[in-house]
């Protein structure tokens, strides 16, 4: 696989992540939903906060494990012909599928609360633009990357290539 199809170009994995965003979007408002269904309350109780807080992270890491282990691809990545391959081309493993959603949850989670919350504080802008560095910061790295692959894919052994054009 990794051999047949090229690496996927930045901005096509840019325009990617921005539609997931809104399918993690819709996924996280159902599973809130559900979530609130069964536990009942305002999260003021420090353990229902933690438990909501692993039950978010499950369903999210669920999504994309299904999807990368079923198909190596999400919604998102059909929509725009791209595959996420181990590095010699077969499916990711469970580490390596870890590995990438840790890492991606590292450098994309901070953007929206912090964004939420420096709405409510102006004077700590200066966070916003830090935290707009720290998201840029994989795609920085393409730049040097002799492949091209964002940081979390180099770290996790993984790749994103792109798929020929189904033709019927």
């Amino acid at each position: 696989m990794t051999l047949e199809h090229p690496l996927a170009p930045r901005g096509r994995r840019l325009l990617t992540l921005c539609y997931e965003s809104l399918l993690l979007l819709a996924i996280s408002l159902a599973g809130g939903m559900l979530f609130q269904l069964a536990w009942p309350g305002n999260g003021s109780d420090a353990v229902r906060r933690y438990v909501e807080f692993a039950y978010w992270m499950t369903l999210l890491f669920g999504y994309f494990a299904w999807c990368w282990r079923r198909s190596g691809q999400t919604l998102a990545m059909k929509t725009w012909r791209l595959r996420l391959v181990a590095e010699g081309g077969g499916a990711p493993g469970w580490r390596a599928m870890t590995i990438r959603f840790a890492l991606a949850l590292v450098f994309y989670g901070p953007l929206v609360p912090v964004w939420l919350w420096v709405r409510h504080n102006p004077d700590m802008k200066w966070l916003q633009w830090a935290t707009y560095a720290w998201f840029a910061l994989p795609w920085l790295w393409t730049w040097l990357d002799r492949e091209r692959q964002l940081l979390h894919d180099r770290l996790a052994g993984t790749r994103v290539v792109l798929l020929p054009i189904a033709r019927d």
